[in-house]
């Protein structure tokens, strides 16, 4: 009894930090985009999301893709794109963040839509996410779904540029390897490979295709 009582109060700790720790990290993108004059944030028409009012370029990038295919920025030119991050060992945020743009790729292929964006998975933890993991996981929420992976150093410089963060939560004893406390920032890239807009948690299928419709009839 007295174990559990010590336990209880420990869980709901790492459960409460967590939710703070994500909270900021969910913050950090949208402090580091907006900040300055030139490139102000706004939200309007009845967008949830929050816009770049200046679109901003991504630095150049090279990955490969879950079919072992190389993947760099000029892959983002010529269609808009959904960015979404995290890893394949994550329990429960990455997905729910999957399953949800999946509802939003249905959503717009139902609708007919005339832009159907592609959908992009970054892995935060390529050393346990390479080529043939993210080639088992990345169809089960959606075959055209494209994965990247690459070198702890590629990642950590695409992360950084686009003011994603991500904190390594070492395995305390009992559990199974480690988790990753990471930004859950779905970020909107419009098709001249510029981040565009920037949704945060939670995260609603009909929100981000309502906002899709209106931001890219806006942008294009």
């Amino acid at each position: 009894m007295s174990e559990n009582k010590v336990k209880a109060p420990r869980a709901l700790y790492l459960v409460v930090a967590t939710v703070l720790i994500l909270s900021g990290l969910s913050q950090w993108a949208f402090l580091k985009y907006g900040s300055s004059n030139d490139n102000t944030r706004y939200r309007d028409d009845g967008i949830s999301a929050t816009i770049l009012h200046e679109a901003s370029p991504i630095t150049a990038f090279s990955l490969v893709d879950h079919n072992g295919t190389a993947f760099n920025q000029s892959n983002l030119v010529g269609k808009w794109s959904l960015l979404s991050f995290g890893y394949t060992h994550c329990p429960d945020i990455c997905p729910t963040t999957l399953k949800t743009l999946d509802h939003v790729d249905q959503m717009l292929h139902k609708m007919n839509n005339a832009i159907i964006p592609q959908t992009i998975f970054i892995t935060m933890d390529p050393e346990r996410d390479d080529v043939t993991t993210l080639a088992e996981y990345i169809p089960w929420f959606n075959k055209d779904f494209i994965g990247l992976t690459g070198t702890a150093a590629q990642i950590a410089a695409l992360t950084k540029d686009l003011g994603i963060l991500n904190i390594k939560r070492e395995a305390v004893a009992g559990d199974k390897g480690y988790l990753i406390d990471h930004s859950v920032t779905i970020m909107l890239i419009d098709d001249k490979g510029r981040l565009r807009a920037l949704s945060s948690a939670p995260h609603d299928a009909q929100t981000i295709v309502d906002d899709f419709i209106k931001i890219t009839k806006k942008f294009n």
